[in-house]
């Protein structure tokens, strides 16, 4: 009997280790497979920036299907939902994830910059380009309406911002810097934010934020249009507040920093290799742990994989000339998929000292390797 009840008590105490899971996918730059040939839009790929956007038909299946096993409180898109604001992709997109709404799993999405009229869309066919239907941001958010602001449990008037809850003890604020903003949160988006951090305050509710650009910078090369053009302005409400952890996108690549007490995620964009999102494990005290996950379907990696070292190597092999160019592509290769991934690690260190410093390349390269640290797992408090 008495081992009986130290399972049960067991049992208990471990399914109340985390109180709260949200699961953050970003920049998924979905398009509808009835918008582009298959075999062009690989190909331009190969060549372009990496993005595995010829599969992310298939990878939105497979991160469905694993949502509905894991069965977190809520997954939260931080923008970019789209490759360039179709409606027809917002539609799909939103189709897709209607099947977690269906099985008590609460979406929470941004617009990004990607996503509501900054960006011409396009069909890609075979044997032309055609412009075809966008979205405006007022129509985004009526599409949207039930994933997020319709479900809020405080708006902001004059944007997409939202508050809303995403279990007992822990809320979201969504703050919108895109939907005709063009990267800043509005001032008076700022004062709603102050009023939905006093309420939430007030009812002693932990927040996270999520934003779609980067509050902070977290590659000196990449700076202008990537941090929220007012940040300061946004981290000082947020820190007057005492908000803890925000998760962004945009840059691309799986990075984490601290700043003005406030930890910032940014997550890698999940049209990239190895096609992770992140996971935040909240327990009752507020600790939380975050780490990310790759899909479980390796072919879809693995084509992944080789749409990205197949840009790298475009970029390299068009852009420097070198005796050792074969070594150091592949040593290149390696180090900037592990770089966006989070952790810098097994590439070649001798073949980039073969590179020429006249190489703008070579400067990106030595500034990624500098920096070994860990980006794909934290432990905090909220």
């Amino acid at each position: 009997m008495k081992r009986l009840l130290f399972l049960f008590s067991s049992i208990i105490i471990a399914a109340s280790i985390y109180a709260t899971t949200i699961v953050q996918i970003s920049d998924i730059h979905y398009l509808s497979p009835s918008l582009y040939d298959y075999d062009r839009l690989r190909n331009l790929t190969l060549t372009g920036d990496g993005k595995a956007t010829h599969i992310m038909d298939k990878v939105m299946d497979e991160f469905i299907c694993e949502m509905l096993e894991l069965s977190p409180n809520a997954v939260v898109v931080t923008g970019d939902l789209t490759y360039n604001g179709e409606k027809k992709s917002h539609e799909e997109l939103k189709e897709k994830l209607s099947a977690l709404e269906k099985n008590g799993i609460k979406v929470f999405v941004l617009m990004g910059n990607h996503d509501t009229g900054n960006t011409t869309p396009y069909a890609l066919y075979k044997d032309k380009v055609v412009e075809t239907e966008g979205i405006s941001p007022i129509e985004a958010e009526e599409l949207w309406m039930d994933y997020g602001y319709g479900e809020a449990v405080s708006k902001d008037p004059v944007s997409n911002s939202y508050m809303a809850e995403v279990s007992d003890n822990v809320w979201i604020m969504c703050i919108d810097s895109n939907n005709g903003s063009g990267g800043s949160v509005r001032s008076k988006t700022l004062n709603w934010m102050e009023n939905a951090l006093r309420i939430a305050s007030i009812k002693e509710k932990r927040v996270i934020t999520a934003t779609h650009q980067n509050l902070f910078i977290h590659n000196p090369r990449y700076t202008f249009g990537y941090q929220i053009n007012n940040s300061k302005k946004v981290v000082d409400i947020l820190t007057k507040w005492g908000v803890k952890l925000n998760l962004s996108g945009h840059l691309h690549i799986q990075h984490i920093t601290k700043e003005s007490g406030i930890t910032e995620i940014a997550l890698e964009s999940f049209s990239d290799w190895p096609l992770q999102y992140g996971v935040i494990e909240i327990d009752n005290n507020g600790r939380y742990s975050f780490y990310t996950k790759e899909i479980g379907d390796k072919k879809l990696i693995d084509e992944a994989q080789f749409v990205f070292d197949s840009s790298t190597q475009n970029k390299f092999t068009s852009n420097i000339e070198s005796e050792n160019i074969d070594v150091i592509t592949e040593a290149a290769k390696v180090l900037n998929r592990e770089y966006f991934r989070g952790k810098v690690d097994g590439y070649d260190g001798e073949a980039l000292d073969l590179l020429d410093e006249s190489y703008r390349i070579t400067s990106y390269l030595k500034l990624i390797a500098s920096d070994t640290t860990d980006y794909r797992s934290i432990e905090g408090s909220l």
